[in-house]
């Protein structure tokens, strides 16, 4: 019964997170996306006709083709289903946390300093040393940028849970896994980010990356507030649940 209902709830609260987080990244996030997409465009149009080959023909055609309705529809699709699957984590985590507290007990700002958690650990902290980066931008590789978010969200989680459920006076002393990850260092690409670009290309791409990552990071945020606020909601009908149950 209780797993159902935390089924059901995250599967409520990741629709309307994902549905949020679209409409924001609609406005703020896509016509960033789509300015870099097009400087990608003009340089392959550069390299086309400098002789450098033709297989960038059907670059501009995928960016067409990837615009429009069929983007913002498999965006808002993968939005849902990863807000679900993170509303399914936090509530888990919360239920299991506050279990034996009354659901009166539950308030709203349980949920806010729930989702400022998630949004550290599983954004700011990895952005911090792997800024979002936007079409074009030259990266580490795949694997390796994997594994260091994997690494630091450990760490992020590993350090703020101890400070908050340890009950020992060194608790404080977790707050050092923080830096564990941004001392290791993250995986840095072997050339400048747009070293491929003509200089005053790369120039406006590097102000685009800038409003990229502030427009990530409010998107980010307004999802994981919105996300620990419904949580929050969500816990309080599934304690009065339970108790009433018992």
């Amino acid at each position: 019964m209780l797993f159902r209902q935390i089924v059901l709830y995250a599967l409520l609260i990741g629709a309307a997170t994902g549905l949020l987080l679209t409409a924001v990244q609609f406005w703020q996030v896509f016509p960033i996306i789509q300015s870099a997409e097009h400087f990608e465009d003009e340089l392959a149009s550069l390299h086309a006709h400098s002789g450098h080959g033709h297989e960038h023909g059907a670059h501009d055609h995928d960016h067409e083709h990837g615009d429009g309705v069929q983007r913002t529809g498999l965006t808002l699709l993968s939005n849902m289903m990863i807000g679900a699957g993170f509303a399914m984590l936090m509530l888990s985590v919360m239920v299991a946390s506050h279990r034996n507290q009354a659901a009166a007990g539950f308030h709203w700002r349980h949920g806010l300093i729930w989702g400022a958690a998630g949004y550290a650990v599983f954004f700011l902290a990895p952005a911090l040393g792997q800024p979002p980066e936007i079409p074009g931008a030259a990266g580490a590789s795949l694997e390796a940028r994997q594994l260091w978010w994997l690494f630091t969200v450990v760490c992020t989680a590993a350090g703020l849970a101890g400070v908050a459920f340890l009950r020992s006076p060194w608790r404080w002393a977790a707050l050092g896994l923080l830096a564990v990850p941004h001392l290791v260092g993250a995986p840095e690409p072997s050339t400048a980010m747009f070293a491929e670009y003509p200089p005053a290309m790369a120039a406006e791409l590097e102000v685009l990356a800038r409003q990229f990552f502030g427009a990530t990071a409010l998107a980010n945020a307004i999802q994981w507030l919105v996300l620990g606020l419904t949580s929050a909601w969500a816990v309080r009908r599934i304690l009065t649940s339970s108790k009433a149950n018992v």
